[in-house]
């Protein structure tokens, strides 16, 4: 993907476009008279003396042509707003000056800089003078407004429905980004749409495509592809093939939300600020805990030998449907080195759903033995692969040294020992065949809460 930070300047030669006739027109339109800085041999000191102080004087043909493009180049931003206000009065006798000042516009697009109001200004006062494809460009998106909504722009890109000829001259092509400031404020747009929480899968994955056409999303669009793709599917269950593929791309591109919560990116306000970046990092979460819960219990019944096969479906059921509820607030899985093995093949073989998923190592117990951390509030909740018991530890359970030995999720290496730390016996649990240990384990979860919790 183009690197946002890194494309000014930005030529209009370096945007592909299609053959069809008007992407041609309005491709041919937007070269014409491209600004050529190898051919501006002065300083901007000399260009700017001359203008300023001599009436041009010693300026060349193609200096003078250039003269539109060089009025927003930061270069220039010392002799502002004298510079671009002594250009546009004595060498815009001709329509061809605005057509380039429209291009040049088009490509440099600072509404907050030096002379960004007088120039909008200007060019809307001589919108008649501009060629009709930069002109009906002009009335179709906001590109002279100082405080532009790209939002209808941005719903015809996400509906597919901008033609190919306005995405190019707008800085966008089918690789991603491939402007500046403009771009970003359409991606910006963008993330607003999605945000809404009613995105549609075909909007989503467009733009997935837009912020990740090689699955990296570049640290100039992370802030508008965090907000976008993950409120954009925050209503959709989290099991759908879509939000696995946009958590597999946020797990891959960005860091830990629970470890890592501080380097996950800024939001603006125009987005919603920290408020935002709260919900996008909540989400996240939530998506792993239920990943996590999934992935044990698939791989456990990969790798466990049948006659161990005790309720997998049922204690499933049941964890889930705590999740469902909004009561599971953090998930960790532990694998044995059997199920460690089998996790690489099914990578290996191309099976995406999990493969950014992070897990912890689990040695000293057999090597098809798994375990399952989870925190249901302040209650930390420890599941066996096997008939093992399953522990449940509240806040005020025994003296500070037992406390202290309860398992803490998200470490990368558990002992089997150190899973069994010592617990409360009421709090302890086999998984009987007959299923009455859902009751006995949800009383206990209702009262380590303090609250009765109906499944």
């Amino acid at each position: 993907m183009a690197r946002l930070s890194d494309m000014a300047p930005t030529t209009m030669s370096s945007i592909p476009v299609t053959t069809k006739s008007r992407c041609v027109s309005l491709a041919k339109t937007l070269h014409a008279g491209v600004y050529d800085a190898d051919r501006i041999t002065k300083t901007p000191q000399e260009i700017a003396a001359a203008v300023l102080e001599r009436g041009g004087s010693g300026l060349a043909v193609h200096e003078r042509k250039q003269l539109p493009n060089l009025i927003l180049q930061s270069a220039y931003d010392e002799f502002q707003d004298a510079f671009a206000r002594e250009v546009l009065r004595s060498y815009s006798k001709n329509d061809r000056f605005w057509g380039r000042l429209f291009r040049s516009w088009l490509l440099e697009y600072n509404p907050q800089g030096p002379v960004g109001e007088l120039v909008t200004g200007e060019l809307k006062r001589n919108l008649g003078r501009l060629p009709e494809p930069l002109r009906n460009l002009a009335e179709r998106y906001p590109v002279l407004s100082l405080t532009p909504d790209f939002r209808d722009a941005a719903r015809a890109l996400l509906d597919q429905e901008m033609p190919i000829e306005d995405r190019s001259a707008l800085g966008l092509n089918e690789g991603g980004i491939v402007s500046t400031r403009r771009a970003s404020k359409i991606l910006v747009a963008c993330a607003q749409v999605l945000r809404t929480g009613n995105a549609t899968g075909r909007q989503m994955r467009v733009f997935k495509d837009m912020v990740a056409p090689t699955g990296a999303i570049h640290e100039s669009v992370r802030m508008a592809a965090m907000v976008g793709l993950v409120l954009g599917a925050v209503e959709r269950p989290p099991g759908e093939d879509l939000i696995k593929e946009i958590s597999n791309l946020v797990e891959q591109n960005f860091d830990d939300p629970v470890t890592r919560k501080d380097r996950w990116p800024s939001v603006v306000d125009e987005l919603g600020g920290e408020a935002t970046r709260d919900r996008c990092i909540d989400t996240v979460r939530k998506w792993q805990v239920f990943r996590s819960i999934t992935l044990f219990f698939k791989i456990i019944e990969q790798v466990v030998e049948s006659e161990h096969k005790h309720q997998f479906p049922t204690r499933r059921d049941f964890w889930l449907g705590y999740f469902d509820k909004g009561q599971v607030t953090d998930a960790w899985v532990v694998l044995g080195s059997k199920a460690r093995a089998q996790m690489k093949q099914i990578v290996r073989e191309g099976g995406d759903d999990y493969k950014a998923l992070k897990w912890a190592s689990l040695s000293g117990g057999p090597s098809d033995q798994c375990a399952l951390l989870m925190r249901l509030g302040d209650t930390t909740v420890m599941e066996f692969s096997h008939s093992g018991r399953a522990r449940l530890w509240g806040t005020n359970d025994g003296s500070g040294d037992v406390r202290s030995k309860v398992p803490v999720l998200h470490r990368t290496e558990y002992k089997a020992e150190n899973l069994r730390a010592p617990c409360p016996e009421s709090q302890m649990f086999r998984h009987d065949p007959g299923g009455s240990w859902r009751y006995s384990v949800g009383r206990c979860i209702d009262r380590l809460a303090g609250r009765a919790t109906r499944l």
